[in-house]
């Protein structure tokens, strides 16, 4: 079962994921999961909780970074990961699964502030 993810608002929806009905954003096309039904009862389960008030919560943004060669490519990188400082994200790990060769992703997080705007 495919699921889409909302990064702006945080929802998540099985519709055809093209627009969050939640917030009317454009969803990214990569921003999918395949879930077994046993995955979907967790979410479900944790979905219903409700958090003591006070309590930090943080949000995860997950980007590609492509090896690079060139400068050009070096420059975009070196924007790209300054852009997500600038917008409140801190990177906290960089990822490289096995069997993925030179592909690594950058793991970022940022506090959760539900009326935040950019």
């Amino acid at each position: 079962m495919r699921i889409y993810f909302c990064p702006e608002c945080g929802a998540y929806d099985f519709g055809d994921g093209s627009v969050c009905v939640d917030c009317d954003e454009p969803i990214p096309t990569d921003s999918w999961a395949d879930l077994t039904e046993e995955e979907l009862a967790d979410l479900d389960y944790a979905d219903e909780f409700e958090l003591p008030p006070g309590l930090p919560s943080w949000e995860y943004e997950v980007i590609n970074l492509e090896p690079v060669a060139e400068d050009d490519r070096r420059q975009y990188t070196a924007q790209l990961l300054n852009s997500m400082g600038e917008k409140g994200w801190e990177l906290v790990s960089i990822e490289a699964p096995s069997r993925s060769g030179a592909r690594r992703y950058g793991v970022f997080k940022r506090a959760w502030i539900e009326d935040f705007q950019f």
